[in-house]
């Protein structure tokens, strides 16, 4: 009974890393994902409406930090349109600005 109880417990044990990892890893990539958007926000308003490139520098080096230390999932999340533009053979929408 008592090496049963045992191997409960350090099954029990091993789960619960096992869960922790996977929540660290998912917090990792929320926090990559949300880089990436500012970077990207802060690109935009530095390019199209004269903002400060400063705020992009500070991201990019926090973006390069969190890339070095958890990696970096980079795959777009929306798919270029130009792709099923030319599939369904309509034309892309007209440029915007």
């Amino acid at each position: 009974m008592k090496t049963n109880a045992e191997s409960l417990a350090r099954k029990s044990m091993e789960a619960g890393a096992k869960g922790q990892a996977k929540m660290e890893s998912m917090a990792a990539k929320r926090r990559g994902h949300a880089l990436l958007h500012d970077l990207g926000a802060a690109l935009y308003t530095e390019q199209r409406l004269g903002g400060d490139a400063q705020a992009s520098r500070r991201l990019m080096a926090l973006l390069d930090q969190h890339a070095g230390e958890h990696g970096l999932d980079t795959s777009p999340d929306v798919p270029d349109p130009s792709i099923g533009a030319a599939a369904s053979g309509t034309s892309s929408p007209p440029p915007v600005g």
